[in-house]
C-alpha cells in the first residue's frame, strides 16, 4: 500500500472540515480541485437559509463524525499547511495612451512628451511647438510658412524677404519702413507716393514730371520757368506752379497760351487778337480792335467799349439848349437848341451826340426829367412814330399865343385860370379867341369820403413834324380842352389850331412849358 499524506483543508462554514488523503502530486491536485469546490459549496449554503428539521439533525451527526476523525488523524500524523500564497507570474498591462494626441496634448506611455504626430510637432509639454527648433520657426506645430511671426516674415520656417499681404519685407524677414529696398522708397511697407521729406514720390522713385498741377524734377519743384506736357498741351510753369502771367509778349493763364476775353481784352494764343472780332463778354456781343473794345464806327454803326449803340436820328435836334459832357461826366461844352445832330441810344453815359458827319460831340442827358407820367425829353427827332407836347405848370394862371398864320404872324392868345379845391381842380376858365369854357368839377361822397369824378386838362393832339421858318422852328398841333364825365366819357374841344415855336419847349411861355415826347423810333 502506498504511503499516503494528508491535506487537510480548512472551511470556516458552519464548523465543516474535511480531510482527504492524498497519495501523490497528481491526486494532490485534484485534492486542490475538490477542496476549491468544497469551499464553494459551503459558500454557497451560506447564502441559504436550512428549514428542515431532519436536515439539521443530520447535520450535526455528520459533525460529530467529522470531529472524531480528526481527532484520530491528529493522533497519528500531523501535515503543515503553509500560510503563504502560492507564487504566481505578473501580468504585463499595456499603457493606456501612447502616441496619440488627447485634447491637444500629445501622449507616449501614458505621459505628455516631446514628437511628432500626423506633421504636427508638439514639445516636451505635449503641446503644438511654438518657437525655434533646429533653426526653423514653428507656430502652434507647424512650420512658419508665408506669414508673420512676432512682426517678421517666415518662409519654410526661416526669416525671408516677401510681400505679405501687401507690404514688402527685406532678408530679414523685417517690414521695409522709411528707407530704401531694391531701388524703392518704402513706408510702412509699400512703395510710396507723396512728398516726404521734400521730395516727392510716385510709386516708390522721385518723381519727374507732373502731379496735381505740380512740376516735379526727380521729385522736387522744378524751379525757375520750364514747359512741360500737361494734359497733352504744352504748359508754362513757374517754380514748380502752373503759371499765369505774361512772358515774351506772350500770356498765360493757367500755364496756357491763353485765347479769350479777359479783363476786357481779346487773346488769341496768348497774343492780342489783332483786327476787328467779335466775342461774347457776359453774355454780350462785344466788338474788339487789336484785343482791345472798340469805340467809333465799324461798318456804318457806332460802337462803343465794343457796344453797339442804338441810331435814334439822323435828323435829331435839341428843344432846348443842353450841357454835352464826356465819358467820365465832365462838362465839355453846350448844345444849342434847334441844332441839328444824329443822336443814339444804348451808352452807359447817355445819349451820344455826333454831327450830321459822324463826328463824336459828347453826351447828353436823354431826358430833362420827368413830371408825372411825361418825359421832358431833350431831342425831337422826327422818326419817332408819334410826337406829342404835353402842357407843364404848376401855376393858376397859364398865357401863351398860338400863331395860326406864319406868313402874316396872326397869332390866338389863350388864358388859362384855374382854381383848386381839397380834391383837385374845382374850376378851369379858358379864353382862347372868341372861345370861353366854364368848367366845373363834380364830385361824390359816401361815409367813407369826398371825391372828385369828372376832370380837365389842356393838351395837344396829332402835332406835325417840327417845321423851320426864317430860321426859327415851330411845331403845328391842335391845343383841345379833354373833360371825363362821372361815366367816364371823354369830350374834347378844339381851342387853337396852329404853330407852337421851339421856345416854348425850350424857354417856356407865362405860367408853364410845352415838354416834347416822342414815341418809338428806330
Amino acid at each position: 500500500m502506498k504511503k499516503q499524506s494528508w491535506l487537510i483543508a480548512a472551511s470556516v462554514l458552519a464548523g465543516l472540515i474535511a480531510v482527504v488523503p492524498v497519495t501523490s502530486a497528481d491526486e494532490s491536485a485534484k485534492v486542490s480541485e475538490q477542496v476549491t469546490a468544497s469551499s464553494q459549496s459551503a459558500s454557497t449554503s451560506d447564502r441559504v437559509q436550512t428549514t428542515s428539521t431532519s436536515e439539521s439533525s443530520s447535520s450535526e451527526q455528520v459533525t460529530a463524525k467529522q470531529n472524531a476523525s480528526v481527532s484520530s488523524v491528529s493522533a497519528t500524523t500531523t501535515t503543515t499547511v503553509s500560510s503563504k500564497p502560492a507564487a504566481t507570474t505578473p501580468t504585463k498591462v499595456a499603457p493606456v495612451k501612447n502616441n496619440v494626441v488627447v485634447a491637444g496634448v500629445y501622449y507616449l506611455n501614458d505621459k505628455p512628451a516631446a514628437g511628432t504626430y500626423h506633421g504636427v510637432v508638439y514639445g516636451k509639454d505635449g503641446k503644438p511647438f511654438n518657437g525655434t527648433q533646429k533653426k526653423l520657426m514653428y507656430v502652434a506645430g507647424i512650420i512658419a510658412n508665408k506669414r508673420l511671426v512676432n512682426g517678421k516674415y517666415y518662409v519654410g520656417g526661416k526669416l525671408s524677404q516677401g510681400v505679405y499681404e501687401g507690404k514688402q519685407y527685406d532678408e530679414h524677414g523685417a517690414l521695409v519702413d522709411g528707407r530704401y529696398f531694391n531701388g524703392y522708397y518704402y513706408a510702412n511697407g509699400v512703395k510710396l507716393t507723396g512728398t516726404h521729406g521734400g521730395i516727392y514720390y510716385q510709386a516708390g522713385k522721385p518723381f519727374s514730371g507732373v502731379m496735381s498741377n505740380v512740376l516735379y524734377h526727380n521729385g522736387r519743384r522744378y524751379a525757375g520757368y520750364h514747359t512741360a506736357k500737361f494734359n497733352n498741351v504744352t504748359t508754362l510753369f513757374k517754380d514748380g506752379s502752373l503759371f499765369t502771367g505774361t512772358r515774351n509778349g506772350v500770356y498765360y493763364k493757367s500755364g496756357k497760351a491763353f485765347s479769350g476775353v479777359l479783363n476786357n481784352k481779346l487773346y488769341k494764343a496768348g497774343r492780342k487778337y489783332a483786327g476787328y472780332h467779335f466775342a461774347t463778354v457776359n453774355y454780350a456781343s462785344k466788338l474788339f480792335r487789336n484785343g482791345s473794345l472798340f469805340t467809333g464806327t465799324y461798318h456804318k454803326n457806332m460802337y462803343e467799349a465794343g457796344q453797339k449803340l442804338t441810331l435814334v436820328s439822323r435828323k435829331a435836334f435839341p428843344v432846348k439848349n443842353t450841357v454835352l459832357t464826356n465819358a467820365a461826366g465832365k462838362r465839355i461844352g453846350t448844345l444849342k437848341a434847334g441844332t441839328s445832330v444824329i443822336i443814339y441810344y444804348g451808352s452807359q453815359h447817355g445819349v451820344l451826340v455826333t454831327t450830321t458827319a459822324g463826328k463824336r460831340l459828347g453826351y447828353a442827358a436823354e431826358s430833362y426829367g420827368i413830371d408825372g407820367p411825361n418825359i421832358v425829353s431833350t431831342f425831337y427827332y422826327p422818326e419817332s412814330n408819334l410826337h406829342d407836347l404835353y402842357l407843364i405848370s404848376d401855376k393858376s394862371t397859364v398865357q401863351l399865343d398860338i400863331m395860326t398864320n406864319l406868313k402874316t404872324k396872326q397869332e390866338t392868345h389863350v388864358a388859362v385860370t384855374t382854381k383848386s379845391g381839397n380834391s383837385g381842380i374845382d374850376t378851369i376858365k379858358i379864353k382862347a379867341g372868341r372861345k370861353s369854357i366854364n368848367w366845373h368839377a363834380k364830385y361824390q361822397s359816401n361815409q367813407y369820403g369826398r371825391w372828385q369824378v369828372t376832370g380837365g386838362t389842356i393838351q395837344t393832339e396829332h402835332t406835325a413834324a417840327p417845321i423851320k421858318f426864317h430860321g426859327k422852328i415851330y411845331f403845328k398841333t391842335n391845343l383841345i380842352f379833354q373833360t371825363s364825365d362821372e361815366h367816364y366819357k371823354i369830350t374834347k374841344t378844339k381851342l387853337v389850331t396852329g404853330y407852337v415855336p421851339l421856345s416854348y419847349l425850350s424857354t417856356g411861355f407865362k405860367g408853364g412849358v410845352f415838354a416834347y415826347n416822342p414815341l418809338g423810333g428806330k
